[in-house]
């Protein structure tokens, strides 16, 4: 999934507990596998191809995940984004240095994706689109290794900053999570519970430069370009990780107003492109 993953239970079988764990690292590699559009023999890579594919379970419930997220936010966020992130160099992955100068992609037309995919579960997509599952992929994955781990007394499964915990540490307390929105400084806030379910969106990392100017791999798609808001972090609670991974990154592209869709299940904490921090809801 392009970074590093961190899984932990809590056990009274510790033979089973390292049973479990080898199950939850192969099942996020399944993922990877189905959905990564970096690896050339994805499901995902192949259907961006050949622009049709009959798909297995894992990538279609994740195209369903997209529509759904597609609609939810109104079309900001849109799977349809990969000629903009290629324009600006985030190909293989993150840019080395400064790319130059860069043409913004156009502005997608509003679609009914859902008229993408059948009944029998073929995807079939219009000429000249790709597309890029990345964030939903992720939280998937995230969920689907995190069954493996069920029936211990305490599992934690962390991708890239986005973690699920569920039941106690090792010294039988709540799970904690810290906000880092800055590494120089002290925690922005913390979430503590069982279960959890936290994702983070940032500008600051897989972040590069365009003509000497900051680019990063959130694209907002009214602009075709890497989003400019007024917000560089956004880290968000919520009852399931999808969930909170995509209200963290509309955070980042509509900006405040995204806090809108929101209800009281959600918590947040947001720091702004000046270093302010605010713990909003």
């Amino acid at each position: 999934m392009g970074t590093e993953a961190r899984l932990r239970i809590t056990t009274n079988d510790p033979e089973a507990g390292d049973v479990a764990l080898l199950r939850a690292a192969k099942d996020l590699a399944a993922t990877e596998c189905v959905l990564s559009r970096f690896l050339e023999h994805s499901e995902l890579s192949q259907l961006n191809r050949s622009g049709k594919a009959v798909v297995g379970g894992r990538l279609l419930v994740a195209f369903e995940r997209t529509i759904e997220a597609y609609e939810w936010s109104d079309g900001l966020l849109d799977p349809r984004v990969i000629d903009a992130l290629e324009r600006f160099g985030y190909r293989e992955g993150v840019p080395g240095g400064d790319v130059g100068p860069v043409e913004p992609a156009e502005a997608p037309a509003p679609v009914d994706m859902r008229g993408w995919v059948d009944e029998r579960g073929r995807i079939s997509l219009p000429s000249g689109i790709r597309l890029d599952l990345a964030g939903v992929g992720k939280a998937l994955g995230i969920g689907w290794a995190a069954t493996q781990l069920v029936g211990h007394v305490g599992l934690l499964v962390d991708v890239g900053g986005d973690v699920v915990a569920l039941g106690t540490d090792e010294e039988g307390e709540p799970w904690r999570v810290a906000v880092v929105h800055d590494h120089d400084k002290e925690a922005a806030g913390m979430f503590f519970g069982s279960p959890l379910a936290v994702a983070t969106s940032t500008t600051r990392r897989r972040a590069w430069l365009a003509a000497g100017r900051e680019a990063h791999h959130l694209i907002d798609p009214r602009s075709g370009a890497p989003a400019e808001g007024d917000i560089s972090s956004a880290t968000v609670a919520a009852p399931t990780i999808l969930e909170a991974d995509l209200a963290a990154k509309l955070l980042i592209i509509e900006g405040v107003p995204a806090l809108e869709r929101l209800d009281e299940r959600y918590r947040v904490v947001l720091t702004d492109r000046w270093g302010r921090t605010e713990v909003v809801c």
